[in-house]
């Protein structure tokens, strides 16, 4: 018997598991002095798996039910308010979560509860496979480093595993834990999105890349995956309705000027005059509402620098200069469709402003872990 004690409760979600879900269990409860498990509304046929658990394990087992199916991220934060209320708090450093199937095996859940005696503040574990594995379906391995891709894309931050189910959390995150939105496996990549601007901290730990033949999962291929791709696309979404907005500004005030001033202006100037003073004066405008809305929510966080506004100028300046060029240019060698041309140079600039914003503009300060060795 293992004599070590866990830093974490361990928590496993579960869905009608099949009956090797019992030997899990107790092979886990070697280690883990605490166990909850959550029955997220499984059937009559399989409330026997769980009845052989709680005889098996005894007062190790926090067994708690869920009368219907409620998906997997609500039974993580069932099981999250429980120790939270529990005496459980004051005896762990946090929680340690693995799936119910069997695709974990226990030296890498034991090595990510390890991670918790580490003292990272305000740590997300996550204990990460090999997506280059020959013995991972081809589906399985495009489909997560597709996502991965996207994730680092999208949210400049670059994660070898973005779907693995074995995570460990620090005490100190499990009620922002709690605040997170998301009923099924889109929580789980919702908590990863929300992380940078909630001062999260994640690290990442090497475990065994496991796919057993005839294994059944309770993600639905077509559900889930949608359910995960508009929370993966959400961040960039909010980017592009901050953009939206600005652009309205901008296009309304454009097109006033744009056309007021045409009438006023030498006919051989006109176009490159009045596109210069419409364009300077409307993005002037719409500078300052695109630059609130990024800033405190689009990539809204504590640790933004200060220096911010003067970096958010020079990108404005970078990318009124490369419009104006584009619509000047496209103006004169079509012979009109301005309005029509700046909307669509506007609108690809966005999208590498996204990336600038990001990675630059809007980048989060670093904070030295004081507790880290």
């Amino acid at each position: 018997m293992n004599n070590e004690k866990a830093n974490g409760v361990l928590v496993i979600p579960a869905l009608n598991p099949e009956p090797k879900f019992k030997e899990l269990a107790v092979e886990m409860s070697g280690y883990f002095s605490d166990v909850i498990v959550v029955d997220d509304g499984s059937d009559a046929a399989h409330k026997q798996v769980f009845s052989e658990i709680k005889e098996a394990l005894g007062e190790k087992l926090h067994l708690l039910v869920h009368e219907v199916n409620q998906g997997k991220g609500i039974a993580l934060k069932t099981a999250i308010k429980y120790y939270l209320e529990s005496p459980l708090k004051t005896q762990y450093l946090g929680l340690v979560t693995a799936d119910s199937d069997g695709q974990h095996e226990y030296p890498d859940v034991v090595n990510l509860d390890k991670k918790l005696g580490e003292k990272h503040e305000r740590a997300l574990h996550i204990g990460h496979r090999d997506l280059n594995s020959d013995i991972m379906p081809p589906r399985s391995k495009i489909g997560n480093k597709t996502t991965a891709w996207l994730f680092n894309l999208l949210y400049g931050v670059k994660l070898k595993d973005t779907q693995s189910g074995l995570r460990a959390f620090s005490n100190d995150i499990l009620e922002w834990l709690l605040a997170i939105k998301g009923a099924r496996f889109e929580y789980e990549m919702n908590m990863l999105i929300l992380s940078k601007n909630a001062d999260v901290k994640i690290y990442e730990t090497p475990i065994k890349t496991k796919y057993e033949e005839n294994h059944k999962s309770t993600y639905n291929t077509l559900r889930d995956s949608t359910r995960v791709a508009k929370v993966l696309l959400g961040g960039l979404g909010q980017f592009l309705l901050a953009a939206v907005a600005a652009s309205l500004a901008d296009l309304g005030g454009f097109a006033l000027l744009y056309y007021l001033l045409i009438p006023t202006i030498n006919p051989a100037m006109k176009v490159a005059v009045a596109l210069l003073i419409s364009q300077v004066t409307s993005r002037a405008v719409s500078s300052v509402v695109n630059f609130l809305v990024n800033r405190f929510l689009t990539f809204g966080g504590k640790r933004i620098s200060k220096n911010s506004i003067w970096k958010y100028y020079v990108l404005w300046l970078g990318q009124l200069g490369a419009s104006y060029g584009i619509v000047l240019g496209f103006t004169v060698l079509i012979g009109g469709g301005e309005f029509w041309i700046k909307m669509i140079t506007d609108f690809l600039l966005s999208l590498l402003s996204y990336q600038i914003q990001m990675r630059w503009v809007f980048k989060k300060k670093v904070v030295k872990n004081k507790n880290k060795k």
